[in-house]
């Protein structure tokens, strides 16, 4: 498994857009993810012919493959892109990119913007409804 592979595959997964980074730009090393998940990541090279392959194919050909490797082996993918997703999701530039505080949460907490009248009005119909099970 080379880096450029393993950064195409996490890139691929956790492609970013105009407010979120990529996966390997939020600073998910690539290395790192080679040892829990060498199966998969093996038979991700194989569908695409190859670690050359993946790396020098399209993006649409790169999420063809994993579509396919999803479909044959749903659960090692599923540990892969969880796996993946939490560091992303946990990473500073991911955090920056949708204001969130950096710092852990406890003992300030994290402050709430003020809720629109639109979305209090909802919450309101939330509110007065009944119960929605028996108890």
């Amino acid at each position: 498994m080379t880096p450029e592979f393993l950064a195409a595959v996490i890139d691929t997964l956790l492609p970013g857009d105009d407010v979120l980074p990529s996966g390997t730009a939020a600073g998910i090393p690539p290395l790192g993810v080679i040892k829990a998940h060498r199966s998969i990541l093996e038979a991700i090279a194989m569908q695409a012919g190859g670690i050359a392959a993946f790396v020098k194919a399209d993006e649409p050909a790169r999420a063809a493959v994993l579509q396919q490797v999803e479909r044959t082996a749903s659960d090692a993918f599923r540990v892969l892109v969880v796996a993946l997703s939490s560091d992303y999701y946990e990473s500073a530039p991911v955090l920056t990119a949708l204001d969130w505080r950096l710092e852990a949460p406890q003992p300030a907490g994290h402050s709430i913007r003020q809720t629109s009248d639109a979305t209090t009005g909802q919450l309101e119909r939330v509110r007065r409804r009944e119960k929605l099970w028996r108890g």
